[in-house]
């Protein structure tokens, strides 16, 4: 007879993981009316410090059993679960419902989980406890893969060079044969944002004759830059 395969350890047995199953399961109840997930993502997260990957590492990427199945317990609880006799469009209301916390919550908790891995370089006690082998916050975002800024800063940032590059083209598209001094300071905004936006990897693998060209536009860029810099001092 071959051997049972050992079943994953139950999340109940991990200590504290059941105090904060007990203070997120209410916080359903708001996310579900208020679409407000951020008091549950916050109750969640900590469930990442005490459960482990399989490195035995907090597992902030909830990816463990234990995690899941953490998540999955409480959802049925909060009455997010088809019960016999349910039709099928009050079981696909349901599923809905429990898709959009659980991407409320993975959103909300991006931000909160960025915080906490940052502030490991303020407490190099406590990252050495929690994550040794990994020197820093830097060295923690790439084992787990995260991108270390919460999805706010990176909308804000591609909304800043969405506005730069509108403004760019209005100016230009509205002047004739010049920029209206209505338009230059946005423009200006607009080029500055534009330009530190590039990095060498934006030109790799371009063709020797498209690489000339472009850069015979940047040299005669900065000459007029450095023109308008002159007499603006």
């Amino acid at each position: 007879m071959p051997p049972q395969k050992k079943s994953a350890a139950d999340w109940r047995d991990v200590p504290g993981a059941q105090d904060i199953w007990d203070k997120a399961l209410p916080l359903v109840a708001v996310a579900r009316r208020e679409k407000d997930y951020g008091p549950l993502a916050t109750e969640a997260f900590k469930t990442t410090l005490l459960f482990k990957n399989r490195e035995g590492l907090p597992d902030l990427r909830r990816a463990s059993h234990q995690a899941k199945r953490w998540m999955s317990d409480l959802l049925d609880a909060a009455g997010l679960k088809p019960v016999p006799g349910d039709s099928n469009e009050r079981r696909e209301q349901l599923a809905a419902e429990r898709d959009a916390i659980l991407q409320g919550v993975r959103a909300a908790m991006n931000p909160i989980r960025v915080r906490f891995v940052r502030s490991m370089d303020d407490d190099p006690a406590e990252r050495a406890r929690r994550f040794p082998d990994l020197p820093d916050s830097v060295a923690i975002f790439a084992y787990y893969r995260i991108v270390p800024r919460a999805q706010s800063e990176v909308r804000a940032e591609t909304y800043q060079r969405r506005t730069a590059q509108q403004h760019v083209g209005a100016a230009l598209l509205s002047a004739d044969g010049g920029i209206s001094q209505e338009n230059c300071v946005e423009a200006v905004h607009g080029l500055h944002r534009l330009a530190t936006a590039l990095s060498p990897s934006s030109f790799e693998g371009l063709d020797p004759s498209a690489a000339d060209q472009l850069r015979q536009e940047l040299r005669e860029t900065a000459v007029v830059l450095l023109d308008l810099d002159n007499k603006l001092g």
